[in-house]
């Protein structure tokens, strides 16, 4: 079997659920690798058949979309020619991880795609949903990527087509310790920003940012480069973990049974909805990192605890699932009007 898996190069959740997924599918097929994006810090161990521009968000400096950038950051007609040129006819199985070039090029040209990503699980009925008003992020993530089946993984099993997160190896391997910092990894967020808030909270902290290319001490901060060797480390050993509320960190730091404090993006629709599957388990959400929140960061730092989180490896169920879904619609006897 020919398999096309492609992957959303923005963000490190995506590649890094590729990494942990790639070995198990490649054991069902030739797989290519798409990826498109490039908002990424997580360099990829395994060949890449197709790289494309896709559609890329570009963060602000005060943890939301800078959307200003983002459009200009766009080039429509080469998403379109990207999209066009894509042979996903040549392929037995299209896996899309909210990839749209695979995506919009198999509703073009009548192919079957399976999603297999976060953003399946956020979107389907049952999931926590954000209450805030998020038209444009509501649209974007119903349409981003177009589907002929959706599978998704999230913080809890909330329907009955998500699973687990995916735990990368070096998690499941590792042996958590206590120790005295916490991790901060909030990118979205420049350092100046992060230098002059968490500087005046208790206890110490390891920041990790894209603006240094090696440890700089300021105080009871360090400035840790994004992508460098002891960010593993760092995330084992940290007393808690404080960061956006993406998916895969947040995911590890509650398999590391790590007190966890996450910050969702201003704007950013997918976001608020994990901070609310978050909250709904027991984690610690700040919605902004401003003065009027900051007495309540200092108590988590203090005096915050970690959540009992039952995690269960669905990583080959997933996989299984794709492939039942495909055969199921390989088999489907079609409706005649």
């Amino acid at each position: 079997m020919k398999i096309l898996y492609a992957i959303q190069g923005t963000g490190n959740g995506h590649l890094s659920r590729a990494i942990a997924l790639l070995p198990i599918l490649s054991q069902r097929g030739t797989v290519d690798v798409l990826i498109s994006g490039n908002q990424s810090q997580l360099s990829f161990p395994y060949p890449i058949a197709y790289q494309c521009y896709g559609l890329t968000f570009v963060s602000s400096a005060r943890g939301g979309i800078d959307v200003l950038k983002t459009l200009k950051g766009l080039k429509p007609l080469r998403f379109l020619r990207e999209v066009r040129a894509l042979p996903v006819e040549q392929y037995d199985l299209v896996i899309s991880d909210f990839e749209p070039v695979s995506a919009w090029a198999c509703k073009w040209k009548g192919i079957t795609c399976i999603e297999l990503s976060h953003q399946a699980a956020v979107r389907a009925p049952g999931s926590p949903q954000s209450p805030l008003w998020f038209p444009l992020g509501r649209w974007i993530i119903k349409h981003y990527c177009p589907s002929t089946v959706s599978l998704g993984f999230h913080f809890e099993r909330f329907t009955e087509h998500t699973f687990y997160p995916i735990i990368r190896e070096e998690i499941l391997a590792a042996k958590p310790s206590v120790g005295k910092h916490n991790l901060v990894y909030l990118t979205a967020f420049n350092r100046s920003f992060l230098h002059a808030y968490f500087s005046k909270l208790p206890g110490t902290f390891k920041v990790y940012t894209k603006e240094v290319s090696t440890e700089e001490a300021a105080g009871n901060l360090t400035f840790c480069p994004i992508g460098g060797p002891g960010f593993l480390s760092d995330l084992i050993s940290a007393q808690g973990i404080i960061c956006g509320a993406g998916f895969e960190l947040p995911a590890e730091a509650l398999y590391l049974h790590k007190k966890l404090l996450v910050v969702p993006y201003a704007n950013h629709f997918e976001q608020h909805c994990n901070a609310h599957a978050l909250k709904q388990i027991g984690v610690s959400v700040l919605f902004d990192l401003t003065e009027k929140t900051k007495k309540e960061c200092a108590r988590w730092c203090i005096s915050g605890e970690p959540i009992e989180y039952r995690w269960s490896n669905q990583l080959t169920a997933a996989i299984d699932a794709v492939f039942t879904e495909a055969s199921n619609l390989e088999h489907a006897i079609p409706v005649i009007d």
